[in-house]
């Protein structure tokens, strides 16, 4: 029996439209420009993609969205990956919206969905702490209930994403009931930013929260009832970032060939060799094994089918695989892509941040091992 898993007309046409626009607007100078400015993404891209609309495709008609399904979000994702665009996409379209859609009061969608659609508002995920993990036995971050029906928030979350641009973050924390979700504002009394240094210079901060008060209207969804809506969005949003990690797989597959074709040694391009050739050939295996696990798992989901198995192993191997066609590519081209102006190191620096971010590899093969263990 055949599976079907090729993308519909409009889809392959919204992915060539991104294609082109982003390929004339995210050169490697502008990334590099991004980098150095310190926030992580670049406001003018962000305000453009929400007035073309693509900031809220699967977001229902209601809230100002398009209305459409995860298959239909899924080409703009893969673009951001082959053009390298930068910012809290992931975090705000492939899990905040989706969160707020599957968790929200009318008053909190009301709130947050025409924002994120209008590129107003910018989600960030405050997950990780002091341990690394990706478990809900790694949040130790304490929500205690006050008297006024709110909750006191007292922690430090790790490595989150364009904190001082969010204007709302995503905090899991451990209440008496289990771990709940909370909106927080990053301007609110006691939660204060600290920026880390990271090889790609992206945007990320360690979150202290220092008897944060927060009321009723902030938590998300029931009082210890978060932690599997959130895996859940997490999954979601990793699929879409395992579509990034594709995107980007086919930009490092297109400059390694041109670079074994046009670099000669020896009186002949190096790709005659053997060797060169078996490192181009890894790269291409990987994209491609990626890309089919990742349209099954992408498939699966935008039909409601059961998808964790699928997903699981769909994300384990792209985060897998991006580590090791990155290494290939730049064996490939030797010391000269180590060098800040070559571009194959712009897309391995960010890389690295794509290997962790909603969970490392690790984190979907245990994932993968309790699905099976029923």
């Amino acid at each position: 029996m055949t599976i079907d898993i090729d993308f519909a007309d409009h889809q392959v046409r919204l992915g060539e439209a991104v294609r082109e626009l982003l390929s004339r607007r995210n050169t490697p100078e502008v990334i590099r420009e991004v980098e150095a400015g310190g926030r992580g993404f670049s406001g003018e891209h962000w305000n453009e993609m929400a007035g073309l609309g693509w900031l809220g495709i699967d977001i229902p008609e209601q809230y100002g969205g398009a209305g459409a399904g995860f298959l239909d979000v899924y080409p703009l994702f893969e673009e951001l990956g082959r053009a390298l665009v930068l910012g809290p996409y992931h975090d705000t379209v492939g899990v905040g919206a989706n969160l707020v859609l599957e968790l929200g009061t009318e008053q909190q969608k009301d709130a947050y969905l025409p924002g994120i659609v209008a590129g107003d508002c910018i989600m960030s995920l405050a997950l990780l702490e002091a341990s690394g993990g990706f478990a809900a036995d790694d949040v130790e971050l304490r929500a205690d209930a006050n008297s006024g029906g709110g909750h006191v928030l007292t922690g430090t979350k790790l490595l989150v994403g364009w904190a001082l641009d969010a204007t709302t973050i995503i905090v899991p924390a451990l209440s008496h009931e289990g771990i709940s979700l909370f909106l927080v504002e990053p301007d609110a009394d006691g939660l204060s930013c600290a920026p880390l240094d990271n090889l790609p210079a992206d945007a990320l901060f360690e979150v202290a929260f220092e008897g944060v008060a927060v009321g009723r209207d902030a938590l998300l969804g029931s009082l210890g009832g978060g932690w599997e809506p959130l895996q859940a969005a997490m999954i979601r949003g990793a699929v879409l970032q395992a579509g990034t990690i594709v995107g980007a797989a086919r930009t490092v597959l297109e400059v390694t060939n041109q670079y074994a074709k046009d670099r000669v040694q020896f009186g002949i391009p190096i790709g005659k060799n053997q060797a060169v050739q078996y490192m181009v050939s890894d790269i291409l295996i990987d994209l491609h094994r990626a890309d089919l696990l990742n349209r099954q798992a992408a498939f699966r989901i935008d039909r409601g089918q059961l998808h964790r198995r699928e997903a699981a192993i769909s994300i384990a191997f792209a985060k897998q695989a991006s580590r090791h066609l990155h290494r290939q590519a730049h064996e490939a081209h030797a010391g000269v892509a180590f060098i800040d102006e070559h571009v194959l190191t712009l897309y391995s620096k960010h890389a690295k941040l794509w290997e962790n971010h909603f969970g490392d590899a690790r984190h979907y093969r245990q994932m993968i091992a309790d699905v099976l263990a029923g």
